[in-house]
């Protein structure tokens, strides 16, 4: 599935001048101290996380140290605490900065916060706490963009490929998915035909206009690129038909030397006749509008279900064209782009 690759034209071109973000001195102060904040406390889960993990190496290195017991475990309730203490600072903060929303009405609907700031309502919770490192993010990409490089170009750069990668494959997983049971549904069952027909017969005054215009930007070309053939078809089926008359041969021959010229022509006639006729016949259907394509067209447009031929052409197209979309959906480009 095709995504928008980060490159350095789309870094570069935003800048503070055009940014849709406005800070004060005093947000951009609380910006980049929730940064370190969050980092900090990452850093701080980390060294909780191996501390209890009760890791070889780490009571190695405490007996190292010389760290009793005592110290030890007081280090963890430290590092607990602090940790908690900043679990609940996120939680407050993310109620005022929600209420502010409410009050500014920055959304649709009041309830829209929590949804939009997702991460951070899933960071609060103890066993999703790594996704505080995604605000982090956020906020670095934020004031990145207002022209204070907190993150380095690279960074931001392979931040955006990785970003676009994952919800490349996601979606491309969950349209497979869908294209896959659309596929089944086509060959186990035949309840798509009540859909494609109401599909259908809400489109027939389109379908018979399509097929008006189709039929006279063509077929008047076409008979009259073949109006001599057609003429000279008429013509020598007139003649055989003279010449194929019993009764009127008889006639001719009781005349010996009248006759024959006669017949000739009669025969002559007669071409000349068939021509004029296939004239005559090939007019009405060059002419511009024509009830007679109106006619054909509104038949075409009007033709019910069941019919064995259309169903079997409905399946035949719309099979290839989901195989045509997988295929597509199918090509990672996000390996075209490394």
């Amino acid at each position: 599935m095709t995504i928008k690759a980060p490159n350095t034209t789309d870094i570069e071109s935003h800048r503070p001048s055009s940014s849709p973000y406005k800070h004060s001195r005093l947000n951009l102060i609380y910006d980049m101290t929730m940064v370190a904040g969050i980092i900090i406390n990452l850093c701080l889960l980390g060294v909780e996380y191996v501390l209890g993990a009760n890791l070889a190496w780490v009571n190695d290195t405490m007996r190292f140290l010389h760290v009793s017991p005592a110290s030890e475990l007081g280090l963890k309730e430290s590092i607990h605490d602090i940790n908690t203490f900043f679990t609940i600072f996120l939680i407050i903060e993310l109620l005022i900065r929600w209420g502010i929303a409410i009050v500014q009405r920055r959304y649709y609907r009041w309830f829209f916060f929590p949804f939009i700031h997702w991460y951070e309502v899933l960071g609060c919770f103890a066993i999703l706490r790594p996704l505080r490192l995604l605000r982090a993010f956020v906020i670095a990409y934020r004031l990145y963009l207002l022209g204070y490089p907190v993150l380095p170009r690279s960074w931001i750069r392979k931040g955006q490929f990785y970003y676009e990668l994952v919800l490349e494959e996601l979606s491309d997983r969950i349209v497979l998915q869908v294209i896959d049971g659309i596929s089944t549904e086509f060959t186990e069952n035949q309840t798509h035909y009540v859909l494609i027909e109401k599909i259908i017969a809400k489109h027939r005054p389109m379908i018979s206009r399509a097929l008006i215009e189709a039929l006279e930007a063509s077929l008047p070309n076409a008979i009259k690129m073949h109006q001599a053939s057609i003429s000279q078809y008429v013509a020598a089926a007139v003649e055989r038909s003279i010449q194929n008359t019993p009764e009127l041969q008889q006639i001719l021959k009781l005349m010996p030397v009248v006759g024959t010229l006669l017949s000739q022509r009669i025969e002559a006639i007669g071409a000349r006749l068939g021509e004029n006729i296939a004239l005559e016949l090939i007019y009405p259907l060059t002419e511009q509008p024509n009830p007679l394509y109106a006619e054909v067209a509104h038949q075409i447009g009007t033709l019910d279900f069941p019919a064995p031929e259309i169903e079997a052409l409905i399946d035949s197209i719309v099979i290839e064209t989901l195989k045509v979309v997988r295929e597509q959906v199918s090509i990672q480009q996000w390996k075209a782009k490394l």
